[in-house]
């Protein structure tokens, strides 16, 4: 019983120590305990890495005697040296630290996978492009206020119903047919409508329904591709000021308004080429 006690108290003792000793402190993550972060860098900007590591986004500085590694082979033996700039986003890596008199920590070592490496550039590769594309299109359709009408369909619904009729998916694939011969930047306009029967909650809900309806029918069978549509809006039974195209019956009042929207001056720079 007492060499039992005896063996507790030595134990908690131990940990005690443990506790107090520098970078030995219970809980502490064991990558920062040894100096060492296994994670993914997820920036890199002058001479300081993110890496993302167990949850946690950690500020890791580079300086001119850092060691930076690429390996290969099964076992990772074959290394060579890489530059900086190969310390790309999305790159997994390995990262030596000490502290640093800045304040935070540098690296002394980096590694990774030249595998992982061409992997990371493969994919920065596609998302500049996409950001380059995304970029493009914004700024050719940024000024809302010079968009003007250049086409317009009207698909019209069963009371109480979300499903497509044939005469509403040829007006659909008309409408399509239609935006892809323009020149220039387009956006499509999609609004759901609704009759007054049942409350406004719900005409508010079968009319986004609606517009849904439509605009996954474009996208998934037309080949327009989302980044040209403005966000559904969904109008429900409400009235609408200065509407230039009011329903004037309840079946008129069931339907789905796209209009295709093009931009002036992206209008104008297609027709002179």
């Amino acid at each position: 019983m007492m060499t039992t006690i005896r063996t507790k108290l030595a134990t908690l003792g131990l940990l005690a120590a443990m506790a107090g000793a520098p970078g030995l402190a219970l809980g502490q993550d064991a990558a920062a305990t040894n100096g060492t972060l296994k994670g993914m860098i997820i920036s890199h900007s002058g001479s300081t890495i993110v890496v993302r590591a167990n949850g946690a986004d950690t500020p890791v500085l580079l300086t001119p005697g850092t060691s930076i590694r690429g390996t290969s082979g099964a076992l990772g033996i074959r290394g060579e040296d890489h530059p900086p700039s190969d310390l790309i986003r999305g790159l997994a890596v390995t990262v030596s630290t000490v502290p640093s008199d800045a304040g935070r920590l540098a690296a002394t070592d980096v590694t990774f996978k030249n595998s992982d490496l061409k992997t990371a550039q493969q994919i920065n590769a596609g998302l500049a492009s996409t950001d380059a594309n995304v970029a493009r299109n914004a700024n050719a359709i940024a000024n809302v206020g010079l968009l003007e009408p250049a086409g317009r369909t009207k698909v019209y619904f069963a009371l109480g119903s979300a499903q497509l009729t044939e005469e509403g998916k040829q007006n659909l694939q008309s409408i399509a047919a239609q935006a892809k011969q323009i020149k220039g930047a387009y956006r499509l306009a999609v609004v759901g409508r609704a009759d007054t029967s049942g409350n406004a909650a719900a005409n508010e809900r079968l009319s986004q329904q609606r517009a849904e309806t439509v605009k996954n029918y474009l996208v998934r069978t037309q080949g327009i591709s989302p980044a040209y549509f403005i966000p559904d809006t969904a109008l429900g039974s409400a009235p609408v000021a200065q509407d230039p195209d009011p329903p004037k019956t309840a079946a008129e009042a069931r339907r789905v308004t796209v209009t295709i929207a093009v931009n002036k001056s992206s209008q104008q720079a297609a027709t002179a080429e």
